[in-house]
């Protein structure tokens, strides 16, 4: 995704990775393309940062870019950035999707699902 930007992509891991159900991980995928997607296309960003955290009884994946962001008062996840789509799949696996914006600050992508 990065090959034909600028953007500096880091990945970190934390934790020992384990595998999560099929379905969980497919979600979990397509939730963390949508947010690089929105990332690498609209947030004009330089820097964008990648997190697995491996705990006991949690998963989450963060996307955190530092580009221009937006208000998340004013967008209405119905139609912009894939956004619904991204609430809708966290809802299939009860999953826990936050996301964190401010005009000028960038944007935070976090899902965490509980582990079984």
């Amino acid at each position: 995704m990065s090959s034909d930007t600028n953007t500096r992509t880091i990945v970190e891991v934390v934790g020992t990775a384990y595998s999560l159900p099929l379905e969980v991980e497919n979600n979990l995928l397509r939730i963390g393309q949508e947010a690089l997607t929105n990332a690498f296309k609209y947030a004009k960003s330089t820097d964008i940062k990648i997190h697995l955290v491996y705990e006991t009884s949690k998963f989450i994946l963060q996307v955190k870019d530092n580009g221009q962001g937006f208000d998340t008062e004013s967008i209405c996840f119905s139609n912009g950035f894939g956004l619904l789509g991204m609430r809708e799949r966290a809802g299939r696996i009860n999953a826990q999707l936050d996301i964190n914006s401010q005009p000028g600050e960038g944007t935070e992508v976090i899902i965490s699902i509980n582990r079984e």
